[in-house]
Parts: structure tokens; sequence; C-alpha cells
């Protein structure tokens, strides 16, 4: 007879609760990994200063390293997207779409949330899953990460294969005039990476916070796929099947 995810013991006064699978939590890991490579080598390649070889240029290639490795980041972090993105349509992730979705309900829910984490005023929900303003930032991530992606194509493929990218060239020539100009992909390109840095801050910093003060082990179910919850609470969830969407 298999375990239930949110078994308890009858004395016990918390309930476990199975939020992310090990495979989600994998992949969860594998995009902060690229994101981080990707700021990394993205930082100098936009400013090659701090990193350099010793002896004759041609046995270094710090720059085309430099480059490969950030190609191999994003290519990490594409495929760990979609992976992710696949498997929000599971029964094994509650089909979890419909929290990353902006709907009405979703946006409502978020503007209720901040509000409560901003001022300290109305009522605060406890959400077992992801919360709506939590679904709300994955999906700004998302378009921010579309975005970076087509601009940084459209930047690589300026010094690319011809060859190999002919097939391509159409999407990052329409990408170069929707913006105006290689130079406005560029500032994008950059714009945005301070964009996904700040937002990655205030996610580090959101989650401490409801840690401490909700006491719901949000830090560490990325880490082991459990929350934690005191059985008072429980009534008090407000997830999207109580109709958020």
């Amino acid at each position: 007879m298999g375990k239930s995810a949110e078994t308890v013991s009858a004395q016990s006064k918390y309930q476990l609760v199975q939020v992310r699978s090990p495979f989600v939590c994998l992949l969860h890991w594998v995009i902060v990994g690229s994101v981080v490579t990707l700021a990394v080598t993205g930082l100098y390649i936009g400013n090659p200063k701090l990193l350099f070889g010793s002896g004759e240029p041609y046995t270094n290639f710090v720059m085309a390293k430099v480059r490969f490795y950030h190609f191999l980041a994003v290519t990490g972090l594409i495929v760990s997207l979609m992976l992710r993105l696949y498997y929000s349509f599971s029964p094994a992730t509650r089909s979890d779409i419909w929290e990353i979705i902006p709907t009405p309900g979703n946006i409502k829910a978020a503007f209720k949330l901040a509000r409560c984490y901003l001022t300290g005023e109305g009522e605060h929900y406890h959400y077992r899953y992801l919360n709506p303003l939590g679904g709300l930032s994955v999906f700004t991530m998302i378009c921010l990460f579309a975005l970076m992606t087509a601009t940084g194509f459209t930047l690589f493929s300026q010094q690319s294969n011809s060859i190999i990218w002919t097939h391509m060239y159409w999407f990052t020539n329409l990408v170069e005039r929707v913006f105006g100009g290689m130079s406005n992909v560029r500032f994008a390109h950059h714009l945005v990476m301070y964009c996904l840095m700040s937002m990655v801050v205030i996610h580090v910093y959101m989650k401490i916070y409801a840690d401490i003060l909700f006491k719901e082990a949000d830090i560490s179910s990325i880490v082991a796929g459990y929350k934690i919850f005191h059985k008072d609470v429980m009534a008090m969830h407000k997830d999207r099947y109580e109709g958020r969407v």
C-alpha cells in the first residue's frame, strides 16, 4: 500500500503536504544554476575586463570559452523550462499551469496577497501550492526568459555559421526590425537581465519573509518537496479548486 502524500499522525498538530515532486525540485535547481551562469557569463561578455588568460591570445580563447558556457547554460534553461511546462499539464502537478496563467481570479487574489505583504492589512490565506502572487511572478519571468532568448539568439546570429543559421535568419531579422537595430537588441538583452536579477532577489527575500512569518517550511519545500501546516489553518486554504480560476 503506497504512502499518502498528505498523511499525518492523529496526535500531531501539523500536517505534512507534498507540494513538489523530486523531478520538479530538480528542474527548479537546474533553472537556478542556468540563470546564475547566464548572468555571470553575460556580464563578462558585455564588459570583458575581469577575466583574461596568460600568454599569447591564440592559446587562451577566453571569450570563446565564456560564450560557450553562456550558450550551454541557455540550452539547459530552455530544456528545463520546456520540461517544466510539459509537466505542468500532468496530473502529478495537479495541472498547475492554471496557477501560472494570469486569469482574472489569479490577478485579483495576487493583488490582495501583495497588499497583505506590503501593508500587513487584509486577511492572509494559506496556499498549499503556488500562491497567486508567485504564479504571476512565474508568468512574468517566463515572458522575460522568452524575450532574453529571442534577443540573445539574435545577437549570437551575427557571428554564427551562416550555413547552419540560414533557416533562422528570418526570425533574427524580424527581432532586429522590431527593436529598430542591433544596438537596441543588445540594450534590451541587458535591461531584461537586470530585471530578472531584481526579480530573483525579490523572490528569495519574499520566500524567506513568508517562511519566517508563517512558518510553513516554504524554503525547504524546494529541496524536500514538502510543506508543513498547522491543522488549524488547513481550512483557510484558498487553492485554485475553490474558485480562483
